[in-house]
């Protein structure tokens, strides 16, 4: 995920050692800072932030360890008087919004004022698609007007010229619920602020975010399905303040997994005429459907078995995996569909791991391929003799470097065949002659296209980030899903996000989107055409909520 930090809680910080400061936040997995901008004389509080010049300055430092600038939040006693150094300042540093403080007097006149102000300031940066975004504390959250919070009456007086940059934490402090709040609010949301307390009856104590009180899993989930911009705010800490900030990615990137909130639908999608039926709904999560040829049914994954599913009948039934309890979202069909290849966990290992096992369509015993881990599987080859997977070997950084392998179907020693960046996903086109995949190899992920006889890839896609390729039975159609440049790393690909799918020719040409959908990983991890060609299935999602 892209995550920043707000400089105000690391302000005492930000005027000694600049570089170390970017290096240890870069490490601590930041990919973007907002920094607090003096816009004028602050009565001597611009003396322990930014002025415009050392953003300006520190701009150029950042970029040199990753981070970017995406918010601005700015400090000023009078912001119209200043607009031409606010516009000085977001043309030398290219950002996405503007954030503001709720002004200090919460009457409705002091809110009206603020409010016309703010439009204002709106009004000047709208020619530079900067938006202006307003920032909470607690007290704005309890202090009440019309059965609104100040906060809220403060963004309705906008007229739609406002956003809210939402700081959970002072949410939960001024007496609202998180989750209910945002969504109460979603349509002018800009960004989150994660803050976290031990105890919100004592703001005394602030800790890493997800290690407080407040349900960070709801608060995440929420911020990625919405695609708003995700920051923290470490405004005090005990020790090593970077140690914490790394606490609190860590905590929020590992949120995403659990879903225990979500809605599965399973439907169908016809390329030619664009109509997407509803199959199923699941009240759990399901992922990754593969389409049966000489059935009407498919297959997919959920809670670490596979199921197969007959559309005629709307019917589930579960495949015996035998040992195989820890089915991941990675299987694939043999091209005579007698056996299914699976990525699973080694029940007989502690911790994370990821075989290929073949087992028979109507289930049995798995049958291990893969001696290492992890391995991830993504084709059958249309002779039945091999497969191909993606997988992590020693010394590949952490698993940000992945490798394309081939292995016997029956067995044996795998094969490097793609190697260096990131490259997952390989399939066989239907008559074995090339391999599709997507990489980081050019940058971001994009789809490419080699020949297995001469490894040469070709890139098809260029925008955004481009996932699993899948090529149609009759091989002139591939699709594949699409996440927003941004929104996430060029390696990442979660699940509950705004995602859409793609579809072009074989030769890259035709691009065109065929829908937009909540979903992201388990939506088309694997191939999941009808054999006719003219229909797909995939996934999509809805996060319960209160």
């Amino acid at each position: 995920m892209i995550y920043g930090i707000q400089t105000f809680g690391i302000r005492s910080l930000i005027k000694e050692n600049t570089e170390e400061l970017y290096q240890k936040l870069s490490a601590a997995g930041i990919n973007h800072i907002e920094p607090c901008v003096a816009i004028g004389y602050l009565g001597g509080f611009e003396q322990v932030i930014w002025s415009v010049d050392e953003c300006i300055r520190e701009y150029a430092k950042m970029q040199r360890y990753g981070l970017q600038i995406l918010s601005i939040h700015l400090f000023s006693a009078d912001i119209l008087d200043m607009t031409e150094e606010i516009r000085r300042l977001i043309q030398a540093v290219p950002v996405k919004q503007v954030v503001v403080n709720t002004p200090q007097d919460l009457s409705r006149k002091g809110l009206l004022e603020g409010a016309f102000t703010y439009m204002a300031l709106a009004d000047t940066l709208a020619d530079l698609k900067v938006i202006v975004a307003v920032h909470n504390n607690a007290k704005e959250i309890s202090t009440r007007i019309d059965d609104l919070s100040a906060y809220e009456w403060l963004i309705k007086m906008g007229q739609g010229k406002l956003f809210m940059q939402v700081d959970t934490g002072w949410l939960e402090a001024g007496g609202e619920d998180p989750e209910a709040f945002l969504w109460k609010n979603k349509d002018v949301l800009s960004s989150v602020h994660f803050k976290d307390f031990a105890d919100f009856s004592d703001l005394k104590t602030e800790v890493p975010f997800g290690e407080g009180a407040q349900d960070a899993l709801a608060v995440v989930q929420f911020a990625r399905a919405n695609g708003l911009m995700q920051i923290f705010d470490q405004d005090t800490f005990k020790g090593d303040v970077f140690a914490d900030v790394q606490k609190a990615v860590q905590n929020a990137s590992g949120l995403g997994s659990g879903r225990t909130n979500t809605i599965s639908f399973l439907n169908v999608l016809n390329v030619k005429t664009g109509k997407i039926r509803v199959l199923h709904e699941f009240d759990h999560v399901i992922e990754a459907p593969n389409w049966l040829k000489t059935q009407n049914a498919m297959i997919y994954n959920a809670n670490g078995h596979l199921f197969r599913y007959d559309i005629a009948s709307d019917t589930t039934e579960m495949i015996d995996t035998g040992r195989c309890s820890r089915c991941n979202n990675d299987h694939v069909l043999s091209p005579d569909e007698k056996y299914i290849a699976i990525s699973c966990g080694d029940p007989d290992e502690p911790g994370f791991s990821s075989y290929i096992f073949t087992l028979p369509i109507t289930g049995g015993e798995p049958k291990k391929i893969t001696e290492k881990s992890p391995s991830f599987l993504h084709g059958w080859s249309p002779d039945g003799k091999e497969l191909t997977y993606c997988a992590f070997r020693g010394g590949n950084d952490g698993g940000r470097v992945v490798d394309i392998y081939t292995i016997p179907a029956e067995g044996g020693e795998e094969k490097p065949l793609i190697t260096g960046a990131f490259n997952d996903g390989p399939e066989y086109s239907p008559d074995g002659k090339d391999l599709w995949f997507h990489s980081t190899r050019s940058g971001l992920m994009q789809v490419f296209r080699t020949g297995l006889d001469n490894i040469d890839p070709v890139q098809l896609t260029e925008d955004n980030n481009n996932w699993f390729p899948h090529i149609s039975p009759d091989g002139k159609k591939v699709v594949y899903i699409t996440y927003k440049e941004g929104e996430l790393l060029p390696s990442e690909h979660l699940p509950n996000m705004r995602v859409e799918l793609w579809m072009m020719n074989v030769d890259g040409s035709d691009k065109r989107m065929l829908t937009s959908l909540f979903g992201g990983q388990g939506t088309i991890n694997v191939n999941s055409w009808n054999p006719a060609s003219d229909e797909i299935a995939f996934v999509s999602y809805e996060l319960k909520h209160k």
